[in-house]
């Protein structure tokens, strides 16, 4: 006979993965997020032992990649061991981020803790539950096999519940591991699919429950609004109820400030405040990083383009009269009477290359190219301070992020300098 119980869904813990964009460019804001990803693991534990649940299930990606050293995994297993001193278990599938090809090593889980086989499905039975928990992890990151065809079916008088980590038919901001699709998994028979991967919280089914949590930490400004991990209470065999709930420690937000009826910059600096304050709406005290796009037109948007470093400095030191917490990660001024971007460059190709920075494919592709081209200068260059290019600074900091926002105000530079 099932029992009523409830388990805590969790998925793209991300341990130790830079939040990006944040440590090169503000050392103080840095500081205060920094461990930003063990914080909300350690609070999806919190929340475990909070709610009484019965065991944990992370749908993939609990770690970001192979370890810098040995303190990612022993932090990992830290919190694990306060899950099982409190009577929780834990299930765990390894995804693209921390298949077997990435981790060559992992430490030895304490009991009740169970880590899923990459070379078949595998079931672990909750016999005192009546729970069956069905999942496989990954052997290799880039896997486009359809593994949910291999999955068990469900046991016969047993809850069960399937982990799964994929993009389901596709999503735009990741890759298209494990594809299958929503109909696939109805059509399987499980109680409930714990999927991982996707980063933003979603209920793709309710008949039966197909749940992505999303990440317990956003890492950049694409990853917005609150993270965390699902509360799930089961009552008599069934799904009662799937609850979000924030673990994150750092939000990040994206404000629209329309400056268009703006007839100064004092304007435009009292409309970002007001922004702002929006954008720490219901963040508790957490601290915010906040990305700006600032619509004007005419000369005033050629104003506030015109001189960026003083604009920033504006900008950064109104936003700590809104809060101490809070962090201007990126100023973008649009004119929205111009066919071309702000700075000369079509609309599409400004777009493109705004956005590139926050693409981690992108950064990797820079910093693969920028490596043997800084082997290659010379003793007298690489030692060059302060008034080095920011070209050449940013490639010696490895500051990809920066070095691409340099590159494009030197080829800005250059076309608007062509013009008559």
């Amino acid at each position: 006979m099932n029992k009523d119980f409830t388990f805590i869904h969790a998925a793209d813990i991300h341990l130790d993965s830079p939040l990006n964009g944040l440590a090169q460019k503000d050392a103080a804001f840095s500081q205060l997020v920094r461990g930003a990803t063990r914080r909300a693991f350690s609070n999806v534990v919190d929340l475990a032992i909070e709610e009484g649940a019965a065991f944990v299930v992370i749908a993939g990606d609990l770690y970001d990649g192979s370890w810098k050293d040995q303190s990612t995994g022993q932090f990992a297993l830290s919190q694990l061991a306060r899950l099982t001193r409190a009577g929780i278990r834990a299930v765990i599938a390894f995804g693209n981020h921390d298949a077997e090809s990435r981790i060559s090593k992992h430490f030895t889980p304490t009991e009740g803790i169970y880590k899923l086989n990459n070379a078949k499905c595998e079931t672990v039975k909750f016999d005192d539950l009546g729970v069956a928990v069905h999942g496989r992890s990954y052997k290799e990151a880039h896997t486009f096999e359809n593994i949910a065809s291999t999955y068990k079916p469900p046991e016969k008088g047993l809850f069960n519940l399937a982990i799964l980590h994929t993009a389901l038919e596709g999503h735009p901001s990741h890759a298209s591991y494990a594809p299958c699709t929503v109909g696939e998994l109805q059509a399987a028979g499980h109680d409930y699919w714990a999927l991982g991967h996707v980063h933003e919280h979603a209920i793709r089914s309710q008949q039966p429950w197909i749940v992505y949590p999303g990440n317990t930490q956003g890492r950049n400004v694409r990853e917005t609004g609150a993270k965390g991990a699902v509360v799930v209470k089961v009552e008599e065999g069934e799904v009662r109820s799937v609850e979000h709930r924030a673990c994150d420690e750092v939000r990040w937000a994206h404000a629209a400030v329309d400056a268009m009826g703006a007839r100064n910059t004092a304007d435009v600096l009292a409309e970002i405040q007001s922004k702002l304050r929006e954008a720490l709406t219901n963040v508790g005290d957490r601290p915010t990083a906040a990305r700006l796009t600032i619509t004007a037109n005419g000369p005033l948007a050629r104003q506030l383009a015109s001189d960026p470093g003083w604009f920033d400095a504006e900008v950064r030191s109104h936003s700590q009269a809104v809060a101490d917490n809070i962090w201007v990660e990126r100023i973008r001024v649009e004119d929205s009477g111009d066919e071309a971007g702000p700075s000369g460059l079509p609309a599409e190709i400004a777009e493109l290359l705004a956005g590139a920075g926050d693409d981690p494919d992108c950064l990797a592709a820079i910093a693969d190219a920028v490596a043997p081209l800084m082997s290659k200068l010379p003793a007298d260059i690489l030692s060059l301070e302060g008034d080095a290019s920011p070209l050449l600074s940013a490639a010696k900091s490895k500051d990809h992020e920066a070095l691409l926002q340099a590159a494009l105000a030197a080829v800005e530079t250059r076309i608007v300098g062509g013009k008559d």
